[in-house]
């Protein structure tokens, strides 16, 4: 399924107010990768319907990558 820029645009704006921008520039670029990649498995679940999504799904996602995926400073060590 394609999904038009447009719905990862919103639900990227959306997961922004909803974590709030403060945690998302403290974020990694490998763990900004990471939930990038988690919300758009997301929006293809909800067949590309951005406004479909909840809150709670996307505080979910980022729960899921930085507390059990890749926590802060657990690949510290891996960069040059």
């Amino acid at each position: 399924m394609q999904i038009d820029q447009t719905q990862y645009d919103a639900i990227s704006h959306r997961a922004v107010r909803v974590i709030g921008p403060e945690v998302v520039e403290a974020m990694s670029s490998a763990q900004l990768g990471l939930f990038n990649r988690a919300l758009g498995r997301v929006l293809l679940r909800h067949q590309g319907n951005a406004e479909s999504v909840t809150d709670l799904e996307i505080l979910g996602q980022w729960e899921q990558i930085m507390h059990h995926v890749l926590p802060t400073g657990s690949h510290e060590h891996l960069l040059p």
